[in-house]
């Protein structure tokens, strides 16, 4: 179902920008998104990277002339992550199923084995009298039987094999999307540093000598402690004006999911925050923490409350 949201949202971008002329670039890159989630084969796999790909396309169809090859970079990158992303999900569910394969043929000899030993024994009891006959047939059925399993057991080793050599596609398809992940992240904060001058300050209040700036959790990828580039660029001028000034960061999440991943979460969004401000000019005291679902500012009940204490609050002194 996530895929077909964000096959949803590639077709509803022509439709926004109707008016306009059909950027080829654009198109190029919704085509290749399209293709990829019509692949039955490849439903449901890197869902994530797929919709980050989307949003950077609808980014590029918007992008001012002066940003767009960045814009364009970063789409492009974005939409081969997203490929190689469903491409290590769909390899990871093979390796699955080739090791369940493997599994049921190991049961399924076991069986056969018990089920001859059962037979062999009645036999043995009801044929008493031909004991030498017997005996001579025995050790041909034991001969073919080994032969059986031999096969058997080889059938099973080579699904191993195979299930073994899958995990090593998903591993370097997964090595491959972190590259390309890479990539757009290094691409995305050099449009930050561009986009710096111009972009807004994050919203604000006082307290008391201080000045309390806040990051809303839009300004993070999904689960992750990612900027995205209208924060980067925010963040980036936010440093100009703190200077030399002291710099408290504090990270919060809402009360979903387990305690420690997001105290973790919250902790890494406020690391990456503080990281941003001193390689942009912040030369004072910066330090970062993470708190969690501490200290709540709405209701965590609601959809809404719970988007307002996912955080990130930048006390300047």
């Amino acid at each position: 179902m996530r895929h077909t949201f964000v096959l949803a949202l590639l077709l509803a971008l022509p439709v926004a920008h109707a008016a306009d002329a059909v950027d080829p670039d654009v198109a190029r890159l919704q085509a290749e998104l399209a293709q990829l989630d019509a692949d039955d084969q490849l439903a449901g796999m890197g869902d994530v990277e797929r919709l980050r790909a989307a949003q950077a396309v609808e980014a590029l169809g918007l992008a001012k002339s002066k940003q767009r090859p960045a814009a364009l970079y970063i789409a492009e990158q974005r939409v081969r992550a997203a490929s190689a992303a469903a491409q290590a999900d769909a390899l990871a569910r093979q390796s699955a199923s080739l090791d369940r394969e493997r599994d049921q043929i190991l049961i399924d000899a076991s069986r056969r084995e018990a089920d001859s030993a059962r037979r062999e024994a009645e036999r043995l009891r009801t044929q008493n009298l031909a004991r030498q006959e017997e005996a001579a047939r025995l050790t041909e059925e034991a001969e073919m039987e080994r032969t059986a399993r031999a096969e058997t057991f080889a059938l099973a080793e080579q699904a191993q094999a195979e299930a073994a050599q899958a995990r090593r596609l998903a591993a370097s398809r997964t090595r491959e999307a972190e590259l390309a992940r890479q990539e757009a992240d290094l691409a995305s904060s050099m449009v930050a540093e561009a986009m710096a001058a111009d972009a807004p300050l994050p919203p604000s209040r006082q307290l008391g000598a201080a000045t309390v700036y806040t990051l809303a959790g839009s300004a993070f990828s999904s689960g992750r402690a990612t900027l995205t580039t209208e924060a980067n660029a925010s963040l980036r001028r936010l440093a100009k004006d703190v200077g030399s000034r002291s710099v408290q960061i504090v990270g919060y999440s809402d009360s979903q999911g387990a305690d420690a991943a997001n105290l973790a979460l919250s902790k890494r969004r406020a690391e990456a925050v503080a990281a941003i401000l001193k390689e942009s000019g912040a030369s004072g005291s910066v330090q970062a923490d993470g708190r969690g679902e501490a200290d709540p500012i709405a209701d965590n009940a609601t959809a809404e409350g719970r988007a307002r204490n996912r955080r990130v609050e930048i006390t300047v002194r």
